[in-house]
């Protein structure tokens, strides 16, 4: 017996239909939207091609009379039973502490068909306007030096008015505040718990699942999790099993009776954020709310730096450019390729710097002036930047070949365990170091 409209997560079914048929999706949406939001006076509808590249979302343009709007939908397998009392759109929240937002002309919260509308922005993302630049880069033809400087200042004025968001909003917050938290949903949920639909993405995803080896040969996910790993030289301490053992225990929101907590968006990665005129301006903000202090940040510091979408989300651009060697000899895997150089371009590794300065120094200076910064911190990030890439994706699925699925969970080791040598995860951890720690 099917379920009744009313029961069924109408946003998700729209999100995966435009995977493989996107027309059916566009009716599909302007159902929903024409149902829901008859005030705007739908006359067309038209999802966006490259949101389709992303997991849980789609976005594109609704056409009205004499009228233009952007919409996006966002939603997860189980999510129906996650949303039921609380609220998925929180923009009001984070312009009180100081967050440029741009404000929904239209937001549905309802479990199951939650989608929010904008006013149509020809702007674009932060997304499109680096990866402009960084592919003039990776192309061999330098920077475009007037763009990125005015870049930078954008990202600059952006990540101090979070800061200063931050540092008004930070509180200790009591164990049952920080379990209700929704961006739990993107780390220790999609990790350890699950939804009552879909199991977590470590078993859904990794366990008792086979990874591709380059040569042809497959080795079970469960016996590589167990390796060392050494890559590009550089040995690493801690295997992947370990690192999902600590990222458990680490992100688990009722570890503590207290936590320190704070307003923040928590998905602030560059594909929720406009360029608008010379500054930068947030929507989207599903999982924004009271968060753990030390995760807040994490998404934006992931993916807007660490993981570069040619080998997470555009992995076909790799072709034909990807070296990479790898071999399991006496228990350990040991891997060498040749994007060590080129994922962290110059214009990522400042923009790492500027996070460093501008948000996270002054947050972890604040909150070890206050008595609140756990002994563990460093840890802490560690094992939120190590799921970042290893929950948003199946690295070992078919959307990768063999050796670029080795290279992701390389990267994976990389983000998530301390090596025998520095790091660039290693110098942003020493960056951010406060002058006078203190425990909680």
């Amino acid at each position: 017996m099917s379920q009744p409209d009313a029961q069924k997560n109408r946003a998700l079914d729209i999100v995966r239909i435009a995977k493989t048929d996107r027309a059916r999706a566009e009716q599909l949406a302007l159902g929903l939207i024409d149902e829901l939001a008859p005030e705007l006076g739908t006359q067309s509808l038209t999802i966006n091609e490259n949101s389709v590249l992303s997991l849980n979302s789609v976005n594109g343009r609704i056409t009205a009379p004499g009228k233009q709007y952007f919409f996006k939908f966002h939603a997860e397998k189980g999510d129906m039973d996650t949303l039921k009392n609380s609220e998925y759109y929180n923009a009001e929240l984070l312009v009180e502490n100081g967050w440029p937002m741009i404000p929904p002309v239209f937001t549905s919260r309802e479990p199951g068909m939650q989608f929010v509308v904008y006013d149509y922005i020809k702007a674009p993302t932060a997304y499109v306007a680096y990866g402009e630049l960084e592919d003039h880069y990776l192309a061999g033809n330098g920077y475009q030096g007037e763009r990125m400087a005015g870049l930078f200042g954008a990202e600059v004025g952006l990540c101090q008015k979070i800061r200063e968001g931050y540092l008004k909003s930070l509180e200790l917050t009591e164990r049952a505040g920080i379990e209700n938290a929704s961006l739990n949903q993107l780390f220790y949920v999609r990790l350890a718990v699950g939804t009552p639909e879909k199991q977590p993405r470590l078993q859904e995803n990794y366990i008792g699942k086979e990874v591709r080896m380059p040569s042809g040969e497959t080795v079970p996910f469960n016996d590589i999790a167990k390796m060392p790993w050494t890559i590009n030289g550089i040995k690493y301490e801690e295997t992947l099993e370990s690192i999902i053992a600590k990222s458990k225990d680490l992100l688990n929101p009722a570890k503590e009776e207290r936590t320190p907590s704070v307003v923040g968006h928590g998905d602030d990665h560059n594909g929720n954020r406009f360029l608008i005129g010379n500054e930068f301006k947030f929507f989207d903000p599903a999982f924004a709310g009271r968060q753990p202090a030390l995760l807040s940040f994490v998404k934006a510091t992931a993916h807007n730096t660490l993981l570069h979408p040619k080998w997470l989300y555009e992995p076909k651009e790799l072709e034909g450019k990807l070296k990479l060697n790898v071999s399991i000899k006496d228990g350990a895997v040991s891997v060498d390729h040749n994007w060590k150089t080129e994922e962290l371009s110059p214009l990522r590794l400042s923009i790492l710097d500027i996070y460093a300065k501008e948000v996270w120094r002054p947050l972890l200076q604040e909150m070890s002036a206050r008595g609140m910064l756990p002994d563990y911190w460093r840890e802490y990030i560690r094992a939120a930047l190590f799921c970042c890439p290893f929950l948003v994706l199946n690295l070992i699925g078919d959307k990768y070949s063999p050796a670029q699925s080795i290279l992701a969970l390389s990267k994976c080791v990389e983000l998530g365990s301390q090596g025998d040598a520095e790091t660039t995860v290693g110098r942003f951890l020493k960056s951010i170091e406060p002058k006078t720690p203190n425990k909680v």
